[in-house]
């Protein structure tokens, strides 16, 4: 499906893009630096590292070989929660997403409408105060602390660089930028 956008300046983008997994990816690091709930697991999580890297750093103090056991653990902590699991979470926000075929959006004065063969939703800029822009994505990102809803909007879903521009615009206007 070729993908490309329509743009009348100031009024609206529109967007037509199939969900990529990295859209996903993208999409899920925003909504997690945007997160107080995400920001502090991951502070405790580093807590939990710097504590096992710590007791096998203990018996260097006292000229023993350090505590490999703790290495490990701590090694496996960084690779499951910062590595393993964002990698999971996009492959199945990916995989419930792309069920639903071709997506087609359109960003104007009112608000997003994104619309696909399962449906279609309208938001009001009420319901997405905020948003994120990553190298591939603009991510909408509800207000409540926990971000618990986003709207992934592909920058190659439009088909010109001003298009881009222009939707940066719109969210400008509308919303604050993260």
């Amino acid at each position: 499906m070729e993908e490309h956008a329509e743009t009348t300046v100031g009024e609206c983008v529109e967007l037509e893009y199939q969900v990529a997994r990295e859209d996903m990816r993208q999409a899920l690091k925003a909504r997690a630096r945007a997160s107080g709930r995400a920001r502090r697991a991951q502070r405790f999580a580093l807590i939990g590292v710097a504590a096992f890297v710590g007791a096998s750093a203990v018996p260097l103090a006292d000229g023993e070989a350090p505590d490999t056991q703790s290495l490990v653990i701590a090694g496996l902590i960084v690779v499951l929660l910062f590595v393993l699991q964002p990698w999971l979470m996009a492959r199945q926000f990916h995989k419930i997403a792309s069920r639903n075929g071709a997506y087609s959006g359109r960003v104007d004065d009112f608000g997003v409408t994104v619309s696909n063969t399962g449906g279609s939703s309208r938001l009001n800029w009420l319901a997405a105060p905020h948003y994120a822009e990553t190298p591939d994505t603009f991510v909408l990102l509800s207000g409540d602390k926990n971000v618990s809803c986003l709207t992934v909007l592909p920058k190659r879903g439009v088909r010109e660089a001003g298009s881009v521009d222009d939707l940066r615009t719109l969210l400008d206007r509308h919303i604050r930028r993260l």
